[in-house]
């Protein structure tokens, strides 16, 4: 199989895809497009006060609060998870208000979160996307300046001056808000190991899903995002240029699922197992209650909001259907183990 890593820019054609979110009908790729113009317009404010931000940095206090970190392959519900703590764990968490301030994330969110926020819980997005700006975001814009702009592939030899820069960074958002700090990043399974020595008060959520539906939904994905399946998509995807064989994506996703975890059983071998909470996504689904309680029984300085879970939370339904082609399943099946 010819096949080449998916190119650094991240996305195909940005104008199809932009075409596809406008008329997608969802909410969260509405407010994607709203926030990637919010971000522009922002630049000037941005660069203003990057040097409050170096300032704040070198000077601020630091705090030794939890850092609670979610990752696990694209399209494994992470994103849901991630949702759902933020709503219901008493953290902070990158906003897509922060993510307008990629030079200023601390200044600029501290600067604005007079802003009201959600009254009601909103558990929709659109391939990690999320609405309103107060949204939990991955934190593309804070966690490239040491990983990198490859959102599919991480650095992974950072300096020990860029490990120690990341360990400040968090140290200092904590104390600024004065809570543990949350944050989902799919490409973060890439370097945990390398981010479990740089931020030695890190937790690890590590989110599974069946393989099978997890193959699926990243098939869709590079339908919807992309405009063309053969187009890889997300962390350690591939772009396959064999065209002999009209399934040879389906074997570039499997290949790409297999991949994210063996490297993730093989960098969790060298965390040590009170840092790392492993659950999956129909387990979490089934009884978010039971993980949040789970969560916060090990992780020592992290609070539940019990009123708005006894008022709001309830189990998710999840979807436990195949609805590729009968081909495409097919070939799923042979090559990803069954659960």
């Amino acid at each position: 199989m010819n096949a080449s890593i998916a190119p650094s820019q991240n996305f195909k054609n940005p104008i199809g895809l932009l075409f596809r979110m406008l008329i997608s009908g969802q909410r969260a790729a509405y407010s994607a497009l709203v926030h990637e113009a919010l971000r522009v317009m922002s630049r000037p404010l941005n660069r203003l006060l990057a040097g409050r931000e170096r300032k704040l940095c070198e000077t601020a206090t630091q705090a030794s609060a939890p850092v609670i970190l979610i990752t696990g392959a694209p399209r494994s519900g992470t994103t849901l998870v991630y949702q759902t703590l933020s709503r219901y764990l008493d953290v902070s968490c990158f906003s897509n208000l922060t993510s307008l301030f990629p030079d200023a994330p601390l200044t600029g969110t501290r600067l604005f979160r007079w802003l009201p926020r959600r009254r009601t819980a909103d558990f929709r997005n659109y391939y990690g996307q999320t609405a309103g700006l107060d949204g939990p975001n991955d934190g593309f814009s804070v966690w490239n300046r040491w990983l990198g702009d490859d959102r599919y592939v991480p650095r992974t030899d950072l300096s020990v001056d860029e490990q120690q820069a990341i360990a400040r960074f968090f140290s200092v958002w904590c104390a600024t808000f004065g809570k543990p700090f949350l944050n989902k990043n799919n490409r973060n399974a890439g370097c945990l190991q390398l981010l479990s020595k740089a931020i030695p008060q890190a937790s690890f959520l590590v989110v599974r899903r069946n393989p099978l539906y997890v193959a699926q939904s990243l098939i869709k994905a590079r339908q919807q995002v992309q405009g063309d399946k053969t187009t890889g998509w997300g962390l350690h995807s591939h772009s396959s240029t064999d065209t002999a064989d009209p399934l040879a994506y389906v074997d570039d996703v499997c290949d790409q699922v297999l991949q994210i975890e063996t490297e993730l059983k093989e960098q969790l071998q060298h965390i040590p197992q009170d840092r790392i909470i492993e659950f999956t996504y129909e387990e979490f689904c089934d009884a978010p209650e039971m993980i949040l309680r789970q969560i916060v029984s090990r992780i020592e300085g992290v609070q539940l909001k019990e009123e708005l879970i006894r008022s709001e939370l309830r189990p998710f339904t999840t979807s436990s259907s195949m609805d590729l082609t009968s081909a495409e399943t097919a070939r799923l099946m042979s090559r990803l183990p069954v659960h």
